[in-house]
């Protein structure tokens, strides 16, 4: 059997970036740290017309599925869903991928989709794969039910 990859480094890997070097807005606690995450999960928020998705932890491989079915579950039953994110530690383009087919499946449904305080991590994804005009992202402190 060949090795197996990972998508993400190992704790021991070594580094890349230089003594020294000015690491600007980049995070000073990386996933690589030896933090212990938080475990993944997803609650659901029924507002009537509008589910508040909360989802904390790594969203990767594993679990984003998790979170797309839920997701789907809501807007299946034509909510509006926002997804709130503020404590995501970790999220892949499996992740994305959810918030995507989230986000046009509400445009052509005519229904509505859109992330509350979205983590940093998740911000620079979706702004490192310039989705950043794909999603709606909710203003801070502005009531969910206000989006609907």
């Amino acid at each position: 059997m060949g090795a197996r990859l990972s998508a993400r480094p190992s704790r021991d890997a070594p580094s890349r970036i230089a003594p020294g070097a000015d690491l600007g807005e980049v995070d000073r606690v990386s996933p690589m740290s030896h933090a212990t995450p938080q475990p993944f999960d997803v609650s659901l928020d029924d507002r009537g017309i509008v589910a508040v998705v909360r989802v904390k932890g790594e969203v990767d491989t594993a679990t984003a599925p998790r979170m797309g079915e839920v997701v789907d579950e809501q807007m299946a039953r034509g909510r509006r869903v926002v997804l709130e994110l503020s404590a995501v530690e970790f999220m892949d383009l499996h992740g994305l991928a959810v918030l995507m087919r989230a986000s046009r499946r509400a445009r052509a449904d005519g229904g509505g989709f859109a992330l509350e305080r979205p983590a940093p991590c998740v911000i620079r994804l979706i702004d490192l794969v310039r989705m950043d005009g794909e999603i709606e992202i909710l203003p801070d402190g502005r009531d969910p039910l206000a989006a609907a």
